[in-house]
This record gives structure tokens, C-alpha cells and sequence, in this order.
């Protein structure tokens, strides 16, 4: 079975009549009725063929880009710099031009957005997504810089606008992985050679982190725990990768606890059982490093292990604890 896309998101089918007539009566707005026209349409048996179809087209869209890419390496270094910025301008925007032309046109983005069926807004988001990258990439060539810098601020434009204009789960990744890849850059630009730097390093992932928390936590993502999430991951790591990278041990798991804390505070507001994984695992790895640290090193690697072992366990009883409070009936 085809997608249904008629002008106002329903179709002639005695199902969207009944959808239309419960507009009329005020009982759904036409959002929540074109999004349960979707959510019926995707569940239909017929719609297997075309899940199928969606799968292809992103194997296929895959050995293209892999085919081009090695293409493109085999004469890159031939090309002038002027021709490889030309190169990936064109393909950031058959990029583009291709996803505005797969969501149904200009006229299906925006505040109508609503009405692109599911597997359509897949593709779409993942096409924007890539020439969020493809722009990045143009961008740093044209720059000539050893950072990602420039090219993370202009990829992180094209995500986001891609991400406003038909907001997906794809989109709202890419829109992390610019945000992760610009933060990043800014910090090697401002620590250059020096290495003692690793703390400013994890504070602005750690602020990176708490950004995608507050702008999920306020609305602005329509993907809120999946934003939630990558906020979670990417505060973690960060804090781990610049401090324990650089040997900076006892801030390190400092602000891992500080992590955790935050969490397990924030899944007190939002029942999102995304921040109560990475609240235990935060546990998890900043009690073991607190005590090698504090023991100078003196106790064995099995022993870690074993505390390792006992703290999640620990975290796990209370994480639960806390969930179970979380229900209505206690």
C-alpha cells in the first residue's frame, strides 16, 4: 500500500472521514488527527513492502556515497583545493535538494511538517544529516584549518535547520554529533599544546551536556529523551576522556559523581529511564577510580573489579528504589 498524502494529511477512506469529523467536533486538533492518521497508515500489513523499499534505498544510498568516496580519495589529492570545495559544495546541496524533494517539497516543511509520513521524514533526516557533515567538511577544506572549528559551526547551522524544518531522531544526532564536534575544536583552539588544560576541557563538555539537558527537559526537542541521552552520554565521556586522558585522576571522578548526581536529581523531574542508566553507570566507574586513587594504587585489580562489582549492584537496588517510587501505586 502506498503513502496517503492528501492536502490536509487525510485521505477519502470512511477511517479519515471519521478522523476529519472528530476535528470538526473539536475532540483533535488536525495535528494529532494527521499523526494518527500516520501512525494507523504505518501499522497496516501493506506497509511491510515498504519498509522493505526504505531499507534498500538506504543500502543503496550507502554504496553510492561509499562508491563516491572512494572515488573521491583515489583523486582528491589531484584536485586543487578550490575544485574539492566545488565538489562538496554540489553534493551538500544534491543533499539537500534531495530531502526537501523526498519530505514532498518546500511546501510539506516548516509548520507543516506534521503530515510527512514516517518513512519519508527517515530519509529525509538522514539525507539532512549528511549534508550537515558534507557542509562541515566544505568548509574546513575552504578554511585551510588544523581544527574543525569553522567547519563545526557551519555544520551545526545545516543540522539544526534541517532538524527545525522537519524535525527526526537522525536529525537531532546530528545536530549532537556538530555540537560535539564544534565543542571539541573550540577546546583544542584554546588549549593548543598545553595538556594541563584537561579540566576546561571537561567543564565545557560537561556545560554541553547540561545544554542538551535543559533544551530537551524545556521542549525544544521533539525527541526529548533521546536528546536527554545524548546529553547524559556526552557529558560522561567528556568528563572521562579530557580528565583521565590526562592523568587528571581526582577531578576526574569528582566531577563523575557531580554527573550522577545531576542525573539521578534530574530523573526525580523526568521519568526517563535513559538518565537513570547513565546515573548508575556514572556510580559505577567514579567509585572504582576514587578508591585507586585514594589508595594510591595499593589495591589490586581484582579488588577494583569486586568494588566495581558491589557498586553497581549497590546503584542498581537504589535505581530501582527510586523507580518503583516514581509509580503511582509506590
Amino acid at each position: 500500500m502506498g503513502e496517503s498524502h492528501a492536502p490536509d494529511g487525510l485521505g477519502g477512506s470512511a477511517r479519515d472521514r471519521a478522523l476529519r469529523g472528530l476535528v470538526d467536533q473539536g475532540v483533535l486538533t488536525t495535528e494529532q488527527a494527521a499523526a494518527v492518521h500516520n501512525a494507523l497508515a504505518e501499522a497496516e500489513p501493506g506497509r511491510t513492502g515498504l519498509r522493505w523499499a526504505e531499507i534498500t534505498g538506504y543500502v543503496g544510498a550507502g554504496l553510492v556515497l561509499v562508491g563516491a568516496f572512494v572515488l573521491a580519495t583515489a583523486t582528491w589529492d589531484d584536485l586543487s583545493r578550490a575544485w574539492q570545495v566545488a565538489v562538496l559544495a554540489v553534493v551538500t546541496a544534491a543533499l539537500l535538494a534531495g530531502g526537501v524533494g523526498v519530505a514532498g517539497g518546500p511546501r510539506a516543511l516548516g509548520g507543516r511538517s506534521h503530515r510527512v509520513p514516517t518513512v519519508r521524514r527517515r530519509i529525509t533526516g538522514a539525507l539532512l544529516a549528511l549534508a550537515a557533515a558534507t557542509s562541515a567538511l566544505g568548509i574546513n577544506v575552504l578554511t585551510e584549518e588544523d581544527t574543525m572549528l569553522a567547519g563545526g559551526a557551519a555544520g551545526l547551522v545545516v543540522a539544526v535547520a534541517g532538524y527545525v524544518v522537519l524535525p527526526s531522531a537522525v536529525g537531532v544526532v546530528a545536530c549532537w554529533a556538530m555540537s560535539v564536534l564544534l565543542v571539541g575544536s573550540v577546546v583544542d583552539v584554546l588549549r593548543g599544546d598545553a595538556y594541563d588544560q584537561a579540566l576546561a576541557g571537561a567543564l565545557a563538555f560537561l556545560a554541553l551536556g547540561v545544554l542538551w539537558g535543559a533544551l530537551a527537559g524545556l521542549g525544544a526537542l521533539d525527541h526529548r529523551r533521546l536528546g536527554l541521552g545524548l546529553g547524559a552520554g556526552i557529558a560522561l565521556a567528556g568528563v572521562q576522556h579530557q580528565l583521565v586522558g590526562f592523568g587528571e585522576t581526582v577531578f576526574a571522578y569528582v566531577l563523575t559523581l557531580l554527573v550522577a548526581a545531576l542525573l539521578l536529581v534530574y530523573y526525580q523531574w523526568e521519568r526517563a529511564g535513559v538518565l537513570l542508566v547513565f546515573g548508575i553507570l556514572a556510580i559505577t566507574i567514579a567509585v572504582p577510580e576514587m578508591v585507586w586513587d585514594l589508595t594510591d594504587g595499593e589495591v589490586g585489580a581484582a579488588a577494583v573489579l569486586l568494588i566495581a562489582g558491589a557498586v553497581l549492584l549497590g546503584a542498581s537496588w537504589a535505581g530501582i528504589r527510586m523507580h518503583q517510587a516514581r509509580q503511582p501505586d509506590g
